[in-house]
């Protein structure tokens, strides 16, 4: 968290910080930081790659938060409140049923805020819109990726997906391949076992990005991949460059 705080940023510029899964902290400019999905709980259920966590809430001090859906690994139930309590201008959005729990965790209703998909929210010098990333009628808990747009750099995080998105990636993509994202955070392992790198370039391909950075990996030890197997399959894709962010690892995206 020093090293985001430390940059200095030029106009569209970006900085991006990589915890992990689909955990990031990215910063603009202007200074605003914002994360997604900040997973920092380690429960004795699991075995992480990382025992320990990569950062503690008592130093996660973001403006924001966006919660792609209401699984453990993307609401985290018990690092969000702590991050509520240490750092009480911190925001956090997300889809209905992640608002809902981190309600009922404790958090004042004042500061959590639900989103809706295809509408665009103005904070800061950030504008996020949210897109489905599992259409609603086949997932028992809303699934939401992010576009968020920082001066005039685009980012898409996709969050989750399932079998359907797989077979038939264009009925929730199509639209944010209309925003034309410079970046794009795709997951190439997860929650079930036919996930597969695969999967994540059929949607680098309709997406299009500049730069795609490969996510869901590298925290639970029975789910996770070399990311080298998705650098391969985009190698000869003319205009996409696969960023691998190193866990921890801070990328300084420079237009």
């Amino acid at each position: 968290m020093n090293a985001i705080d430390a940059v200095l940023l030029n106009s569209n510029e970006v900085a991006i910080l990589w915890l992990g899964q689909n955990a990031y902290v990215l910063k603009t400019r202007r200074g605003t930081q914002f994360a997604i999905d900040p997973y920092l709980t380690r429960d004795r259920n699991y075995r992480y790659i990382h025992p320990e966590p990569p950062v503690t809430p008592a130093v996660f001090n973001v403006d924001y938060i966006f919660c792609t859906h209401d699984h453990l690994d993307h609401t985290d139930s018990t690092a969000l409140p702590s991050i509520a309590a240490y750092f009480p201008n911190t925001m956090f959005f997300g889809p209905q049923e992640s608002c809902d729990h981190l309600i009922e965790l404790g958090i004042d209703h004042a500061r959590v805020k639900p989103v809706q998909a295809q509408t665009t929210y103005t904070l800061k010098d950030v504008e996020v819109t949210p897109f489905y990333s599992i259409l609603p009628n086949e997932a028992v808990t809303t699934h939401l990726g992010y576009l968020f747009k920082v001066d005039n750099t685009k980012i898409y995080n996709m969050g989750d997906t399932n079998h359907t998105v797989v077979e038939s990636p264009e009925t929730v993509l199509d639209l944010v391949a209309h925003e034309t994202p410079n970046i794009a955070m795709f997951p190439i392992i997860g929650d079930t076992p036919e996930r597969k790198p695969d999967d994540a370039y059929k949607f680098a391909k309709i997406v299009k990005p500049q730069i795609v950075i490969p996510c869901h990996y590298d925290c639970f030890a029975d789910r996770t991949i070399d990311p080298q197997e998705f650098v391969v399959l985009l190698q000869n894709e003319p205009g996409i460059e696969t960023v691998i962010i190193p866990y921890k690892g801070l990328y300084i995206y420079k237009p």
